[in-house]
């Protein structure tokens, strides 16, 4: 149950039109997680997204968060981006990763 307030509606499909403009080979799934995506957000809720790229460095990784900062900027919405490469979700996936179990129990992809 995704629950959304329009700025962070506006913003989501600016972020990820933006992505698949600049980057249109690059993104595997963009996954709204957290609260938003459980339906118990708060007013001071932050909007939590999983980016997931098929590879990257750091420097891409840091990139892809900042365009979606940048996009926030003046709204009411407070994205907090987290970017994977495949390879990186694969490890943590094989070492059953806590987060990854409960993106995968209450993430909704949007991509």
């Amino acid at each position: 149950m995704l629950t959304l307030n329009s700025d962070e509606q506006v913003w989501l499909e600016q972020y990820r039109s933006v992505l698949d403009e600049r980057y249109p080979d690059l993104v595997r799934d963009i996954i709204v997680f957290g609260s938003k995506a459980r339906g118990d957000a708060r007013n001071d809720s932050d909007l939590d997204i999983l980016l997931v790229i098929k590879e990257g460095d750091w420097r891409l990784k840091d990139q892809l968060a900042g365009i979606g900062d940048h996009l926030a900027i003046g709204s009411d919405c407070v994205p907090s981006i987290i970017v994977l490469t495949d390879e990186e979700k694969e490890k943590k996936m094989e070492r059953q990763s806590s987060f990854l179990e409960t993106v995968d129990k209450e993430g909704i992809s949007i991509r």
